[in-house]
């Protein structure tokens, strides 16, 4: 046993379950859920819940101000709320934002300033209410000509070869097993559907500075197997699925060209919410570490890439949804297990989704013509974008808040074991 399995389970009442695990309740409130080979799975008090992969490193750390979920090659994603209702999130080392609540013009924002190595990024967003959920929805920066929507939308004259910039990046060397780009794009569609994916990857590598190893490369060995729910190779991205995700596109497209005609940013915002894609076999492409319950009572991770495709739309009285990973990466959940996702989960993807497909439409139309892609009619873009309304800049230090907040995170982790394993265990 490697990892906290190492470590002796306390003594309590021990209640065995039919599928062979075990659960430990100690004392003070403390409780361990076993699997069948004797491996922590999760250990829970009150304020505090961790669950651990089978080779007994942290999988994930819920505490009552923070969120930590971790990657099977170590990549982490920390979510920390404040009671003022602004929250600093963690994408990794080098990748994060603050986000806060901004009245501007008489309308309610939330706005999040992103640090992407030293680089910083304002997203704007809206916030409504869905399923008892408050959600909120990534507000554009801009809108396009009708006719721009319209040559994205249909099919180009002909084909068109496109040399990727980040053809020999590191990240898409250690993720050439999982997503290889398409050598000829019919149309635009399918070129932003690329553009969406390889932004997602790219924004999930994590490389550990002192490996030179990709991330996850000796994540799935040893005890690790023991995990039914973890997929011991990648299960690439199929020529299908990827076809599938540009059709998406082309939906995305025709939501995002109603809405620019819309003199009613309330019902642009109704063209586009979460609401509007929670349709069976819809797909999301994960965005960031999680870490999630299956439905057959065990966990698995989730990191940027994997897809995943709705099982069926939730009941109004729902804050979860049931989707089949369809595509995932070596060490991740595998392909064909089912997992339970909350809401705020599936609207987060739908917001990447959406502000990579707005980042893929200025490449798009700044690059017509050139490097490949065909050019677009004169009446498609001789029209310039029409801009959102700028929010005020956030002037605070993010940069300092996610090293302060990835500092507290590795005190919270380093505190699990002595909190789940101290001789006198304390609230």
């Amino acid at each position: 046993m490697t990892g906290i399995n190492r470590r002796p389970i306390p003594q309590g009442d021990v209640n065995v379950h039919s599928n062979g695990k075990l659960t430990v309740s100690a004392s003070n409130g403390r409780s361990y859920d076993l699997r069948p080979n004797g491996s922590l799975a999760s250990f829970h008090k009150p304020g505090e819940t961790a669950s651990f992969r089978p080779d007994g490193h942290l999988a994930s750390l819920h505490t009552s101000s923070m969120e930590i979920n971790r990657g099977p090659g170590g990549q982490r994603t920390i979510v920390s709320r404040r009671p003022d209702h602004s929250a600093v999130v963690s994408l990794g080392r080098n990748r994060g934002y603050v986000e806060r609540p901004v009245l501007h013009n008489g309308t309610s924002f939330t706005q999040r300033t992103y640090v992407v190595n030293g680089q910083r990024l304002s997203r704007a967003y809206t916030s409504y209410n869905f399923h008892g959920t408050v959600l909120v929805h990534y507000v554009p920066s801009a809108y396009y000509a009708p006719k721009f929507y319209g040559w994205a939308y249909y099919p180009w004259d002909a084909p068109a070869a496109y040399s990727w910039a980040w053809a020999n990046a590191v990240w898409a060397r250690c993720d050439s097993g999982y997503f290889t780009p398409t050598p000829i794009y019919p149309g635009a569609t399918n070129w932003l559907a690329d553009f969406l994916i390889s932004q997602t990857l790219a924004n999930g590598y994590d490389p550990d500075p002192q490996s030179a190893a990709c991330p996850g490369a000796d994540a799935q060995g040893g005890d690790q197997l023991a995990d039914a729910d973890t997929a011991p190779e990648d299960t690439p991205l199929s020529a299908e699925t990827k076809q599938a995700i540009a059709d998406e596109v082309r939906q995305q497209l025709s939501y995002e060209n109603a809405a620019s005609t819309s003199s009613d940013p309330a019902r642009a915002s109704d063209l586009t919410d979460l609401p509007q894609v929670l349709t069976v076999n819809h797909l999301f492409i994960e965005d960031q570490d999680l870490n999630v319950p299956t439905t057959d009572g065990d966990n698995c991770n989730l990191s940027a890439g994997d897809v995943l495709r709705l099982t069926a739309v939730p009941p109004a009285d729902s804050a979860t949804a049931d989707l089949i990973v369809v595509s995932s990466r070596k060490a991740d959940c595998f392909a064909g297990v089912t997992v339970t996702l909350a809401l705020d989960n599936l609207q987060e993807m739908q917001n990447n989704f959406r502000s990579q497909i707005d980042d893929g439409l200025k490449t798009l139309r700044d690059q017509q013509g050139t490097n490949g892609l065909p050019a677009a009619p004169y009446a498609a873009i001789a029209p310039p974008p029409v801009p959102a309304d700028e929010l005020p800049a956030d002037t605070g230090g993010v940069q300092g808040q996610l090293i302060q907040q990835q500092q507290q995170a590795d005190q919270a982790e380093a505190g699990v074991t002595d909190s789940a394993f101290a001789t006198t265990a304390t609230n």
